[in-house]
């Protein structure tokens, strides 16, 4: 039976288009004048017999059946991706895993290892995607670098390492000003949004003074954070793991202590069907080197 399904010229410009709200920026990343990519969205709107988007006050918006449509379609094109990246590559289909991991992690932490992997496993082939909430549900990921204080329901889970907070400042921070804990009164402490307890945790550890835990500048990304601790914009709280190079290099350096224990540690999860895929298998065995869980 026939399946009824869109050209994927039309599904492809809509998820551009819905993802940016904007047909000029879809029309950029397709290499597409705008008028074309008008032309898609209408083509795809007569296909399917509903409206996709509107405009209020001149910003153009989903509609209602435009946020389904959004929803259902984006996990479905990054599974058909990553099976025509596996099917046309040159290695066996065991050579390729599909990894979920955040991007903090990925840029820090595992993308300055990765040249250890493919010495040591050079028929592997990471492909990696940073777009939360990771979800197995639709087969578009083999398994995933996760951080948690939990077990994920449906998944198996090994753990890799705990982390640790530290705090980080510039060097010229440091020397002029951050002698000790109770100098941080005079500095911005600066906040990630995401991890809006992580100054309170580590005054409380320290049997500090907690009451201005949340003053100083909030930033969306660690990397934002990071940035503006390099810039000497003030004094942050970050894992210990995620600053590796930036303290080796003196670029950050970390003041004084303690080193808290957060509650989180970082785990592989992967659903436990794939458990028995060698790709799966040898990353594993390299990660858990890498993390110091391979003599736990």
């Amino acid at each position: 039976m026939r399946r009824k399904i869109p050209s994927p010229a039309m599904l492809q410009a809509f998820e551009l288009s819905a993802r940016t709200l904007s047909f000029t920026q879809a029309a950029s990343s397709m290499s597409l004048t705008q008028s074309a990519i008008s032309h898609q969205i209408q083509g795809l709107e007569e296909f399917l017999g509903v409206k996709l988007f509107e405009r209020v006050r001149k910003r153009l918006q989903l509609t209602s059946a435009g946020e389904i449509l959004l929803l259902r379609l984006t996990p479905a094109l990054d599974a058909l991706e990553s099976a025509i990246i596996e099917t046309i590559s040159t290695e066996p289909a065991y050579s390729v895993l599909r990894l979920g991991v955040v991007p903090a992690v990925a840029a820090q932490w595992l993308i300055p290892r990765l040249g250890d992997l493919q010495r040591k496993h050079p028929r592997l082939t990471l492909n990696l995607v940073t777009r939360l909430p990771f979800n197995f549900h639709n087969n578009s990921l083999d398994a995933a670098i996760n951080l948690g204080n939990t077990r994920w329901p449906g998944s198996q889970s090994d753990w890799l390492m705990d982390e640790h907070m530290v705090v980080v400042c510039s060097p010229e921070l440091a020397a002029c000003t951050l002698h000790g804990p109770a100098d941080l009164r005079r500095v911005d402490l600066l906040q990630m949004t995401l991890r809006p307890h992580a100054w309170r945790d580590w005054l409380t550890a320290g049997g500090l003074p907690v009451e201005n835990a949340t003053r100083g500048m909030k930033f969306e990304s660690f990397s934002l954070v990071l940035r503006a601790a390099m810039e000497g914009l003030g004094a942050a709280v970050v894992p210990r793991l995620l600053v590796e190079e930036e303290l080796a290099d003196g670029r950050l350096v970390s003041p004084f202590g303690p080193v808290v224990r957060s509650q989180m540690s970082y785990y592989l999860v992967y659903p436990p069907a794939n458990a028995a895929l060698p790709a799966l298998q040898t990353f594993r065995s390299w990660l858990r080197s890498q993390s110091g869980a391979a003599g736990e």
